[in-house]
């Protein structure tokens, strides 16, 4: 049996590297486009006087990935994200400072 912190470890990097690497998006922008196929696919078989079930045109897709460990390393990696940021932003602050004067 792994322990919550183990698991977490393991499961942290990618849950980070997929958020920060596109890897949501990406997976709407496929939705979206299957959505658009299907608009074209019940448009054609409206011109085409085919028969309409809603059920032809549909994508299920049921999948929650949504629970506390996600949730939780989500937050993390967002102040992780804020710490960088901000300590980008001193240092660049800093080194601006140095050269002006």
């Amino acid at each position: 049996k792994f322990s919550p912190i183990i698991t977490f470890i393991f499961r942290f990097p990618k849950i980070y590297f997929s958020e920060i690497t596109g890897y949501y998006e990406y997976q709407n922008y496929k939705k979206k486009a299957l959505t658009e196929e299907q608009i074209r696919k019940f448009e054609n078989d409206v011109r085409n006087g085919n028969k309409i079930d809603i059920n032809e045109y549909l994508v299920v897709d049921n999948q929650n990935y949504n629970n506390s460990l996600s949730k939780m390393t989500s937050k993390i990696s967002d102040g992780i994200s804020k710490i960088v940021k901000s300590v980008v932003e001193k240092t660049f602050s800093y080194i601006s400072k140095a050269v002006d004067e």
